[in-house]
């Protein structure tokens, strides 16, 4: 195959590793600039990010390349060690591996007047910078590139030991401490409840509460009550079901999709009262109803007592507080309700803030043209279903949102290089902008849906229409109803979007969806 066009991919996580592959199924030359020694993004065996026992937050159904199952009897929720595992045969499986560069930093993209790109970079291996000339760039370096500082002012006189969440990696580090977890998300919530079960002294957590926060274990035990209409009380005795053979159902998604924005939002929060207990009447995470009309936001905490724990004391919440102080190992908290001012003594802080987008190797205007805001995790970049930019040619962004759903990444990855190879068209210019404009007012609403681009499922359907792959479901629904059941009925499979379209594999994509059908079946069993 003469492969005269060529591609520069930044970052071999998820998204560099199946814009590779997709690449190289469209006749391009990829390659892939990997800054450390290992792939995986997020998941590599050399970055610091992945603590020693996090795992998974939704099932590895949906961390699934559309042709590349994971290995018989697979981990439902995946170690961080498992998902590296995968992501590196998924590149030994596709050859990926003579495409990329390690120890290879990008400092600099440059467009030039024929719309090609120049590339700089850094190799660390032989010390040396070099560049390149390209016909195209795909960017998928991933979201977690550089954490959210917290403003230390306050704590400027604190002499105990702080570290970001990136270098926490195990909870034996702080037996007999006091601790301090600033940040309520998941990532928070994981690391006080692994904390207060592994001998801290004791564990406080402190972040602005929001509307809507629900906390909720990826395994439930009060599904099978909840479809019984038997109320939502735990079923201690039951295993419980993982939540994605509930929520990520195409047929429950499109059941709710064309409900207006306030009706959805009542109905999902009245599921996620049940599926929680209303957070089990703990008051610092108890949601009031005259709200249900606002978004909502899920908090996955893989220990399933973390609001026990609360309840118990073995988790100190300091919610409707705020950090004003510091001296020695004292921190001064302001309580906002009765202005009253408490002093506690820690030993540890984590900070557990978040992450900003890291865009270092673009040019002022480049990142103009992109309306980028570095301080905008939610929706760093103004693009055509967060894929393309009109403004900018020959240029993709795979996975610049926070989402652990394997087919959206994989789906921009085809689009973007179906695009680059002539597969498929782009829409013209006025319903790409007419779609950004609907962009930029949800990056500019104060509540905020969970993910931006909505439910992932409707998401990927739609990503899927545009590289015509997005099957014709009235048909199959007449004409293959055991299709359309494994389609309608069971937890989402990507492997859907190769029963047609450019480069499919109806056989092989049957058999995976077949085998995840039965998986689905047996789950409520």
């Amino acid at each position: 195959m003469n492969r005269s066009k060529t591609v520069c991919i930044i970052g071999s996580g998820p998204s560099g590793l199946t814009s590779c592959k997709s690449a190289l199924e469209c006749g391009l030359e990829p390659i892939v600039f990997e800054k450390k020694l290992t792939l995986g993004g997020v998941w590599s065996l050399d970055q610091p990010i992945p603590w020693d026992s996090m795992n998974t937050n939704v099932t590895n159904h949906l961390m699934t390349f559309s042709d590349f199952e994971h290995p018989h009897n697979q981990d439902l929720y995946l170690p961080h060690k498992k998902v590296y595992q995968y992501l590196s045969s998924y590149a030994n499986h596709f050859e990926l591996f003579n495409h990329i560069k390690f120890g290879c930093t990008v400092e600099k993209v440059k467009q030039l007047e024929n719309d090609k790109w120049l590339v700089e970079w850094n190799d660390s291996s032989s010390k040396t910078s070099e560049s390149k000339i390209f016909d195209f760039l795909i960017v998928g370096n991933g979201m977690n590139n550089k954490p959210r500082l917290f403003p230390m002012e306050p704590l400027k006189s604190f002499t105990g030991r702080h570290i970001y969440s990136n270098q926490y990696k195990s909870p034996n580090d702080y037996v007999g401490k006091r601790v301090l977890v600033i940040g309520k998300s998941s990532t928070g919530v994981q690391i006080a409840s692994e904390l207060c079960e592994s001998g801290c002294k004791s564990v406080h957590i402190y972040g602005k509460g929001k509307l809507n926060e629900w906390v909720l274990s990826p395994i439930n035990r009060r599904i099978k009550n909840i479809l019984k209409g038997k109320g939502c009380e735990r079923d201690l005795k039951e295993k419980g079901i993982p939540l994605d053979f509930i929520t990520c159902v195409r047929g429950n998604v499109y059941k709710m999709k064309d409900l207006p924005e306030k009706e959805f939002n009542i109905e999902m929060n009245k599921f996620l009262k049940q599926l929680s207990g209303n957070n089990s009447d703990e008051q610092n995470y108890q949601n009031d109803e005259t709200n249900f009309d606002k978004p909502f936001k899920i908090l996955f905490t893989g220990i399933e007592s973390y609001i026990d724990n609360i309840k118990d004391g073995k988790i100190q919440c300091l919610s409707n507080h705020s950090l004003i102080n510091s001296n020695g190992k004292f921190i001064e908290f302001l309580n906002e309700l009765d202005q009253t001012k408490t002093e506690i003594e820690f030993d540890e802080i984590i900070f557990a803030t978040g992450y900003h987008l890291n865009f270092s190797f673009f040019e002022k205007d480049i990142l103009e043209k992109l309306s980028f805001d570095s301080t905008d995790n939610y929706i760093p970049c103004l693009l055509y279903k967060y894929t393309i930019s009109p403004r900018v040619k020959n240029l993709g962004f795979i996975g610049i949102f926070c989402t652990p759903f394997y087919s959206i990444i994989e789906l921009q990855s085809r689009w973007v290089n179906y695009l680059f190879s002539g597969v498929v068209s782009l829409p013209s210019e006025e319903e790409m902008q007419e779609s950004i404009n609907q962009v930029n007012v949800i990056r500019n609403s104060i509540l905020k849906p969970i993910f931006p681009y909505g439910d992932f499922i409707l998401f990927s359907d739609q990503l899927a229409k545009e590289i015509n792959c997005l099957p014709d479901f009235e048909e199959i629904k007449k004409n293959k109803p055991e299709i359309y059941d494994m389609s309608w009925n069971s937890i989402f499979c990507s492997s859907i979007y190769r029963l047609k379209g450019p480069f499919s594999n109806e056989n092989q994509a049957l058999n995976t969806m077949k085998k995840s059908h039965l998986i689905s079946k047996n789950i409520f069993n």
